[in-house]
């Protein structure tokens, strides 16, 4: 009798928010291995403050490469929000390019060589996939005896398909 007063509810509200959070990636498993990354060559432009404007300026670099051909959107994030101030935090956001890609003001270039990280991936929406990275990095890198190290660099690769979420992954310098 119980059960069949909350039936409703449960079809009505709960199994579409749970099956959205599933497609998004949300119960998806996030895959921390050692690896060598890089070098990249990313056009970007410069933050400082709230990262969750990060989006936004990324699509106005996204705008600004109109004609310039680019890759994947990445962001490095200089600042663990955990440890400093929200108006103080700093980053990039942009998109890689080729080696030899040249952009206008205001985007800048700059290159990360290649270097050891570990890396942080999970496959869900580009909204979703942080906060689905960084606890798993963090409890990773806790149960070593250390936390998140700075600089991260976030690269997502967009997904072909509608009915799949793209990959984010976070390359984490290692110590």
């Amino acid at each position: 009798m119980y059960l069949k007063k909350f039936l409703p509810f449960l079809l009505a509200f709960v199994l579409p928010i749970v099956a959205i959070y599933a497609w998004w990636g949300g119960f998806n498993r996030v895959d921390i291995t050692e690896a060598v990354r890089g070098p990249y060559t990313y056009a970007y432009l410069e933050h400082t403050g709230d990262y969750s404007k990060l989006p936004e300026l990324g699509a106005q670099a996204r705008d600004l490469l109109k004609n310039v051909a680019h890759g994947a959107p990445i962001t490095v994030l200089y600042s663990n929000p955990g440890l400093v101030n929200v108006g103080e935090r700093r980053a990039r956001t942009g998109y890689l390019l080729a080696a030899d890609g040249a952009v206008r003001a205001p985007l800048r270039v700059d290159r990360i060589p290649a270097r050891r990280v570990l890396v942080a991936r999970v496959q869900a929406g580009h909204l979703l996939a942080p906060s689905r990275v960084y606890p798993a990095l963090d409890r990773y890198m806790q149960a070593r005896g250390g936390g998140i190290r700075m600089p991260t660099v976030e690269i997502y690769e967009p997904s072909d398909s509608p009915l799949r979420m793209g990959l984010l992954s976070v390359e984490m310098p290692l110590p």
